[in-house]
């Protein structure tokens, strides 16, 4: 097809799937994150157009049915060489969120202006500087969602970028704004790890005819097989995933929590620790910083509090430190460390196969999930729709578990044989 000039045409969004075999799941509030990548952009026009302009633009993401809002400049590129086609190369905009319900909505903009050495620098500045904000807004999220502090420099930043390139912009040149255009896309249009949306001013195309192909080091867009060269287009990659990505700052606690149990086993089997002492480091202290029990709670506190996790994460690790408090004091009482290892191992093998441990194992594991899923349930976005919600009854709990991979070899990894 003949390309139609950037800056020309309606404003249109394609959804285009990205289908892996094996994993239709979607988008389900309680299990899984959602992270955004901008991928490219390009503009069409004839290659002396270049010369004496760059390219900038926004990217508003607003997520919880608009209660979060993740803003991002995307620096600005100089194309040469007669390239159209910006070099973003998969820049994460919004690092793995956990998904509290709702919609999630999309504004864009792309703006072309003078070439200007001064204001290049800022634009990209402002990029990193925004992309940072964005990403301290993830991680130092709250049950609530992230801080009103934050979310305000981040307007702070992005209000700056708009003067910038509404006010000062000498040759200023609008090629598509999707600000008052937003597109909404509902949790159950998420299927599967990855979507991707093409965010478009030109020709209407036909949405079948779309796909996503990697062409050296970029994913372009691909329409009737050949990449899209119509108007202008910014190409972005929705992500659902079911682990959280980063590293929490409790993680080492928790693991040498665990440590500290199997010590304490294996130290009552070989006469260094009396039963009796045993067992009081399996209750909790009057002063509440003692005992390995009072470790637990303190931990189980902090994971359940953890707004950065998933609940069905959240649970899978707090469930994993109970069945071992309950293994260790059943192990404890009946002078038997084989019992604590073994009910460990069992455990991970039947979470790993996605059914139901032992009891009273099993038991222990959804006491916890509902008492971390009342704390959490006013976190969950009213208007959601009630299958977009995951379940934690017993049968749907256990089954989910093994779409947690890192996880199950992260607590399988330990040593769980008898000495």
């Amino acid at each position: 097809m003949a390309g139609m000039e950037a800056g020309k045409g309606e404003h249109r969004v394609y959804p285009i799937l990205d289908p892996v075999p094996g994993d239709t799941a979607r988008l389900t509030a309680r299990n899984h994150y959602v992270g955004v990548d901008a991928v490219a952009w390009f503009i069409n026009k004839e290659s002396n157009w270049f010369a004496e302009r760059m390219a900038s633009g926004t990217l508003d993401i607003k997520l919880a049915g608009g209660l979060e809002t993740y803003q991002a400049a995307l620096g600005a590129f100089e194309l040469k060489g007669g390239s159209k086609t910006a070099p973003v190369f998969d820049r994460p905009v919004l690092p793995d969120r956990n998904y509290r319900g709702g919609v999630l909505t999309f504004g864009a903009s792309l703006t072309a202006i003078k070439k200007d050495t001064v204001i290049a620098g800022l634009l990209k500045s402002a990029a990193d500087a925004s992309l940072g904000v964005a990403a301290g807004m993830v991680d130092t999220a709250t049950l609530a969602g992230p801080t009103k502090l934050l979310a305000a420099a981040g307007s702070d930043i992005m209000g700056g970028v708009r003067t910038l390139l509404k006010d000062t912009g000498e040759k200023r040149e609008p090629l598509f704004d999707f600000s008052g255009l937003e597109f909404t896309l509902k949790p159950e249009d998420v299927v599967g790890p990855r979507l991707y949306l093409l965010l478009h001013r030109g020709s209407e195309l036909e949405e079948r005819q779309l796909k996503v192909q990697k062409t050296g080091q970029l994913q372009l867009p691909f329409y009737k097989n050949a990449p899209l060269d119509d108007g202008a287009w910014l190409l972005l990659r929705v992500r659902r995933s079911d682990e959280y990505s980063g590293v929490r700052d409790w993680f080492d606690a928790s693991r040498s929590f665990r440590l500290r149990l199997n010590s304490l086993v294996d130290d009552v089997a070989s006469g260094v620790l009396s039963k009796e002492d045993a067992l009081r480091e399996l209750q909790a202290s009057a002063g509440g910083d003692r005992t390995i029990l009072d470790e637990f709670i303190r931990l189980r506190g902090i994971i359940g509090n953890d707004g950065v996790l998933a609940e069905r994460e959240a649970v899978f690790h707090i469930g994993q430190l109970r069945l071992r408090v309950d293994a260790a004091r059943r192990a404890v009482s009946e002078g038997n460390k084989d019992i604590y290892y073994s009910v460990v191992k069992a455990a991970a093998a039947a979470l790993a196969n996605g059914t139901q441990p032992s009891q009273p194992l099993a038991i222990a594991l959804l006491e916890e999930a509902g008492s971390l899923s009342a704390v959490r349930l006013e976190t969950i976005v009213r208007d959601t729709a009630f299958r977009r919600v995951a379940s934690f009854d017993k049968a749907s709990l256990f089954a989910s578990f093994q779409h947690l991979p890192n996880l199950l070899k992260e607590y399988s990894t330990e040593r769980v044989e008898p000495a």
